[in-house]
């Protein structure tokens, strides 16, 4: 100490100085430190704001499933009320960024995040079952939707939606299985506590041998998983099931004329 003493500060202002001087300046020192501290801390919290009210913003967006350039026109309608009731805070909202490249980058960001809280709970399963339902857009894409539910050694039961895989070649057995089992490694699920599979009515998920399920079954007795999963179907579309049995004959035939009629000629389908 005497070292760094008589090499940085002998020359200084406080050599002259007596105890009570020294003591006197080093207080005053001390508080001009705490109030450049307390000035970046309330810079840091400012922007801090400003950060979160971007990602609001950007999250509303998604939810609602509008473009990324809207981004852009809230923030222009936001200034425009500013100037309107409370012009000396305008400088605070001109700070908010929403063009449609952070827009992009705010709902990516929140994508992984919610990806990765989701594969944190699904590593917390004892048990877990599967749904999976194959239906076509509006776009004729196939569109293999997973849902997930397990329960935790707490008996904490969580049910969420996986993935929506589109099918855009055929939609056969195998192309259902392989998009499952793709998502099941994706999200690192544990295929020895897969204890459940539900699907659709449909031959490609029921089949005994090429079925959707079979073949998840049976990949997962191969790997060495030997406990039991059982197979359930028709379970989502209840009301397909009861149509079957039901007799809605004189219903239903009125119901598929108006359809292929509709969806029959480009011009018909545009119409309505």
């Amino acid at each position: 100490m005497r070292l760094h003493w008589e090499t940085q500060h002998q020359a200084s202002s406080f050599a002259s100085m007596s105890a009570a001087e020294r003591k006197e300046a080093i207080v005053k020192l001390s508080g001009n430190l705490q109030k450049n501290t307390s000035l970046f801390r309330k810079q840091t919290t400012e922007a801090d704001k400003v950060t979160r009210a971007s990602y609001e913003v950007s999250r509303l967006l998604a939810r609602r499933m509008k473009p990324f350039t809207d981004g852009d026109f809230i923030k222009e309608c936001i200034l425009v009320v500013i100037d309107s009731l409370c012009p000396e805070k305008r400088s605070a909202f001109e700070s908010v960024s929403l063009s449609p490249r952070t827009v992009c980058r705010r709902i990516e960001e929140m994508s992984d995040s919610v990806n990765d809280s989701l594969k944190t709970c699904c590593s917390n399963f004892d048990a877990f079952s599967l749904a999976l339902d194959e239906s076509t857009d509006m776009k004729d894409t196939a569109q293999q939707a997973i849902f997930i539910r397990g329960v935790t050694a707490a008996l904490q039961v969580y049910e969420e939606f996986l993935q929506l895989v589109p099918l855009h070649g055929t939609t056969t057995g195998q192309d259902i299985f392989d998009a499952v089992l793709q998502c099941v490694k994706q999200h690192s699920l544990d295929q020895s506590r897969l204890v459940w599979v539900t699907t659709d009515g449909a031959p490609a998920m029921t089949g005994k041998k090429k079925g959707a399920a079979s073949l998840l079954v049976r990949h997962c007795e191969v790997a060495g998983n030997t406990q039991p999963i059982h197979k359930v179907h028709c379970i989502i579309h209840q009301e397909s099931l009861c149509s079957k049995s039901a007799n809605f004959t004189d219903v239903m035939s009125v119901v598929v004329k108006v359809v292929n009629s509709i969806l029959s000629r480009s011009l018909n389908h545009r119409q309505f």
